[in-house]
């Protein structure tokens, strides 16, 4: 007989090594070789198509769903049906569930609202429902709201070739949000912009700023968002809530009246200008949270800020100043949109206005502007408008639905709100 050394488990359960027999001496086989089952094919995950951040176009009437998958779902699941030809943002993904790639969106509904869910890439029949957009070659369109990144002169004319001392208008500071008029034109290998803002002087200025310097730094971009967010984002409409019920005009942009603002200061260090951004609310007009967040400082603040709410939020904080009356307190968690209070004229203010704000994170509160920043490229674009001195003068249309305010934002003479001993300003 034909012997095999082995080793093997005993009807007992005993691990053993030993010799076996490959067949009796009648032939009657004992052991056979053993050919193991193919294994399943593996199963291949079509590439993926998006990566978060990237634009998209649907192709047909698509489902925006509240998670991925479509099988065995409730109706409640469908979040909203979305037309062929919408254009929105991918946030994250993919998940694969159902044979299909979801990808989670937010875009722009037929209502104008914008709805974050789950999207199927394609059908698993193959039909593509979501197809990538390529970036615009412009940086911005006009009305958008761009931001320096450095110190940027402002000019008369676009190009910096052979022009006189007297082509230079003046000059925006960096983190100065501007009001895109008109471009792009090229002239001097450089892309010109046309944008009205508030010069580092605290002045109303328009003219032409170059988006990048000679050297290729960026010098003109749109608002970097909002830490762990995708706000802002005008393609799906990705904004902070309105701070108010209605739309608005503004009577003081971040940085004016720089003479007026240095007598006020945060641990030490005079503002540099105005530290927000007021809008002409009537008393008692609603006011909301502009994100989610937890009530951070709910107080009255004489001479300053008087009734305010200060907020905070995973990427930062934001402030509402000169309330009427407070409808929130510290400590209390409120979601995004929550009321919070109604508009006043309290505090160290000549007129019904709110003082709206942001700090993001991080920030200093030494730096000049109390660690604040200036809120509108965060806010929805339908919600406000912008002052006449910082828009195009030739096409200029004022919104004649606005409210008649009761007087203007105090800009003139109220005490010196320095530091406090033992006191904080908010």
């Amino acid at each position: 007989m034909i012997w095999w050394r082995n080793q093997g488990k005993l009807v007992d359960g005993r691990q053993v090594i030993g010799w076996q027999a490959e067949k009796l001496t009648d032939g009657t086989a004992l052991l056979a070789l053993y050919n193991a089952p193919p294994a399943p094919p593996a199963t291949v995950e079509p590439p993926a198509t998006f990566v978060p951040g990237d634009r998209f176009r649907t192709t047909t009437i698509v489902r925006v769903r509240q998670t991925a998958g479509s099988s065995n779902k409730p109706a409640s699941d469908v979040l909203a049906e979305i037309a062929a030809g919408a254009e929105g943002g991918v946030l994250a993904g993919p998940n694969r569930s159902d044979g299909m790639n979801w990808w989670q969106v937010r875009v722009p509904t037929s209502a104008g609202q914008a709805v974050q869910g789950w999207m199927a890439e394609a059908l698993a029949g193959g039909e593509r429902l979501m197809e990538r957009v390529e970036s615009a070659s412009a940086t911005f369109a006009k009305g958008d709201l761009g931001v320096t990144t450095d110190f940027a002169n402002v000019r008369r004319t676009p190009g910096v070739n052979g022009k006189p001392a007297d082509d230079i208008l003046g000059m925006f500071a960096p983190r100065t949000t501007l009001n895109i008029i008109g471009g792009p034109i090229s002239q001097d290998d450089l892309i010109w912009w046309r944008a009205g803002g508030i010069s580092n002087i605290g002045s109303e200025l328009i003219g032409y700023v170059a988006e990048i310097t000679p050297g290729g730094q960026a010098l003109l971009t749109p608002a970097p968002q909002l830490p762990g967010t995708t706000i802002p984002d005008k393609q799906i409409g990705h904004y902070l809530a309105a701070p108010f019920d209605g739309r608005y005009g503004i009577s003081q942009l971040w940085g004016e009246n720089p003479d007026y603002y240095n007598r006020y200061s945060y641990d030490g260090v005079a503002l540099k200008g105005h530290n927000g951004i007021d809008f002409l609310t009537p008393s008692g007009t609603l006011l909301f949270a502009a994100d989610g967040g937890e009530v951070a400082q709910a107080g009255f603040e004489a001479g300053g800020f008087g009734n305010y709410v200060l907020l905070r939020h995973a990427w930062g904080e934001s402030i509402y100043a000169h309330m009427d009356s407070i409808a929130v307190a510290l400590g209390q968690v409120v979601g995004r949109g929550q009321f919070i209070g109604m508009s006043g004229n309290s505090g160290g203010s000549l007129g019904p206005h709110l003082h709206f704000s942001i700090r993001v994170n991080p920030y200093r509160r030494a730096d000049g502007w109390g660690g604040f920043s200036d809120p509108l490229p965060y806010l929805p674009p339908g919600s406000f408008v912008l002052p006449a001195y910082i828009q195009d003068p030739s096409s200029l249309q004022i919104a004649a639905a606005l409210p008649a305010p009761a007087g203007q934002a105090n800009r003139y003479n109220p005490p010196s709100m320095g530091d406090i001993p033992g006191e904080e300003r908010p």
